[in-house]
């Protein structure tokens, strides 16, 4: 009985283990998918930052052409002043001439302010820029140490799995799925301590013949508490028998 005991509680130790890793293999992926988010989030900053000079470069081209085309329209104003024949022709084209120069006058102030709009831009994209290589690099360092983690994850569980099947062999059947059905409806530990006759999976205490009969190892014994499997941890508390 002793050595049953034993297998059991070495068996407990290694599903103990195993949960630990399965927790760790589950939430590698996750904390992976985490950083591959940040990675993408880094990403679209530098793509806003890069839309916005883009955006900022087409606006100027477009004033520029504006510019081009209002000039080539006053040169052509002005020329006409020479074959101007009436009074109320030359105020028209003087007319057409002073607008025709406003907005020129208000193509160009626009240039200059997108002028300043582009190089604010170019410089918010180049610090985006930075900002992402120096995290993207921290984060890819993550990534790959994570990964290496997950393998080694997978190892260790398959190493431990295959562990547990070689102790599983040796424990009597009946005790094996009486340890299986416990461990499926507690889902933690099965086998539990009885310390001063009490039940340390509940704290139920123990009638004394039951106690003394755990302490002998000579029997298994299911707390009717909570339907754990006691046995003798071979200690008292201080002061108490």
């Amino acid at each position: 009985m002793r050595e049953q005991l034993e297998l059991l509680l070495r068996l407990q130790e290694i599903d103990g283990a195993l949960t630990d890793l399965e927790w760790k293999a589950e939430d590698l992926p996750r904390r992976i998918a985490d950083l591959e988010q940040q990675v993408e989030t880094i990403d679209a900053v530098v793509k806003k930052q890069e839309v916005a000079l883009e955006t900022a470069k087409k606006d100027r081209r477009k004033l520029e052409s504006d510019l081009e085309d209002t000039s080539a329209r006053l040169d052509d104003l002005k020329s006409k002043q020479v074959v101007i024949k009436t009074n109320e022709e030359y105020a028209a084209l003087q007319t057409e001439i002073g607008y025709a120069e406003e907005t020129i006058s208000e193509i160009e102030d626009s240039v200059l302010a997108l002028l300043e709009r582009i190089e604010g831009a170019s410089g918010d994209l180049e610090a985006a820029k930075q900002s992402a290589a120096d995290s993207r690099g921290v984060i890819e360092k993550e990534i790959a140490q994570f990964q290496e983690d997950m393998i080694r994850q997978t190892e260790a569980l398959t190493i431990k799995r295959d562990e547990r099947v070689r102790v599983a062999m040796n424990i009597d059947g009946r005790m094996l799925e009486r340890y299986e059905r416990i461990l499926e409806s507690k889902g933690d530990q099965v086998l539990v301590p009885l310390v001063n006759d009490l039940c340390t999976g509940c704290y139920k205490k123990l009638p004394p013949q039951q106690a003394i009969e755990i302490r002998r190892s000579d029997r298994f014994f299911e707390c009717e508490g909570c339907g754990r499997i006691l046995y003798w941890g071979g200690e008292e508390q201080d002061g108490e028998e």
